[in-house]
């Protein structure tokens, strides 16, 4: 049975079907129970139905229902999946029928159109004791999922420069906390993701595990030591785990109160990840949600449009001032005044100095690529290579020398 695509919300007044008429709903398994069963499966024809009491009436209950998987009952139950996925994963109907289960009629109607605040809430599972599980099956059995949501979104279409943006820049958020430091800013080439389908609504963009290159691309990366499948495999769950802890201490963070200048200190180089997909005034959607399995469970941190302002305003306040940066000289640009820096852990570097400045440090013993430089100025994030107006001359350095 496939749903309409009609915007307007659905009433019982709307004109209904009665095809399944006098059928009885016959329970297979109850997997909520108060004094009637809330939540159960159930055989519609040939295909096993979910189904959800929103509504009582006085002869009778308004059911939600869907059909469903095996694998979706399987995630269902063991909390990987939240009711709503359940009820979103297959066609859904609205039933009416008698206090003995007999149907009256039914409407196949799209979700949207179904009052949201009868249903369960985003992420929540079975089990109470759960929180902030998967909405889709696809997130459900991702490595890592990105979520924009809020704002204009809706399940059935878009603007296409607004899904191009989305989904680039999530490409780019995707590739800074899920690698580590150490090729974390490689091209496509060294390692990359494969995605399932993107799905509408709030955009989901679903991440499977990373496509990961032969041990002899990446050595380079890895200080020339010997690194083997596994080790690569390892290295990336574990970045993973790490970006979503760190997650976490943000969001407590920011919930508490407490995103002080020193906290956005400790914070910075994860909220200068992050900073590609914060949304502006012209973008579709408002709030963004991160999830992935870490220390064996699934976790899901939430930012909503009040974090992103504040995160975006502490991002300002501590990147777009003075300050040092340093890093490894990769390219010399004697023709336009600048040197290209890598710093571990973040975008290169490009360091624009005046003409004084720079023939100052031209004349300097160790200023060749493979030195080290410690610039001060002011820096402007790039989605590739930043940008850093220097105030004053560089400090050049070996690098078995530590700076003054």
């Amino acid at each position: 049975m496939q749903g309409d695509t009609v915007s307007e919300m659905w009433s019982m007044d709307d004109p209904a079907l009665s095809d399944m008429a006098n059928m009885q709903i016959r329970v297979t398994e109850v997997l909520e129970k108060y004094d009637d069963p809330i939540l159960f499966t159930s055989k519609v024809g040939f295909e096993d139905y979910i189904f959800l009491n929103v509504l009582d009436l006085e002869d009778g209950f308004i059911f939600v229902a869907s059909s469903i998987t095996e694998e979706a009952i399987f995630l269902l139950k063991r909390n990987k999946l939240s009711i709503l996925g359940a009820l979103r994963s297959g066609d859904f109907i609205v039933v009416e029928c008698a206090s003995d289960y007999i149907v009256r009629r039914y409407w196949p109607i799209n979700i949207d159109r179904f009052d949201q605040s009868l249903l369960p809430d985003p992420g929540a599972a079975l089990s109470l004791e759960v929180d902030g599980v998967a909405d889709t099956i696809d997130q459900a059995k991702s490595y890592f999922s990105i979520r924009l949501s809020g704002g204009t979104l809706d399940h059935e279409r878009m603007a296409f420069h607004q899904f191009k943006k989305m989904v680039d820049n999530a490409y780019m958020v995707a590739r800074k906390l899920l690698a580590p430091a150490e090729v974390k800013y490689s091209k496509s080439q060294v390692y990359d993701f494969q995605i399932t389908e993107p799905e509408f609504g709030s955009l989901i963009i679903n991440i499977e595990r990373p496509n990961l290159p032969r041990k002899e691309i990446v050595s380079n990366y890895f200080k020339g030591d010997s690194v083997s499948q596994d080790d690569l495999r390892k290295v990336f769950w574990e970045a993973k785990g790490k970006t979503l802890n760190n997650l976490q201490d943000l969001k407590n963070a920011l919930d508490l109160g407490q995103l002080d200048d020193a906290a956005v200190s400790n914070f910075a180089l994860l909220i200068r990840d992050m900073s590609s997909i914060f949304p502006d005034r012209r973008d579709a959607f408002s709030d963004i949600e991160f999830s992935g399995e870490v220390d064996g469970s699934w976790r899901t941190l939430k930012f909503d449009g009040n974090d992103t302002e504040e995160l975006k305003e502490a991002y300002r306040k501590f990147f777009e001032k003075p300050q040092f940066v340093t890093g490894v000289i990769s390219i010399i640009n004697e023709g336009t005044l600048n040197v290209v820096i890598k710093v571990l852990g973040t975008n290169e570097v490009r360091c624009n100095f005046s003409a004084e400045d720079f023939a100052e440090m031209k004349a300097m013993e160790h200023f060749q690529t493979g030195n080290m430089l410690r610039a001060h100025g002011t820096i402007f994030s790039r989605s590739r290579r930043d940008i850093m107006n220097c105030d004053r001359v560089a400090t050049i350095f070996a690098k078995t020398e530590v700076p003054n």
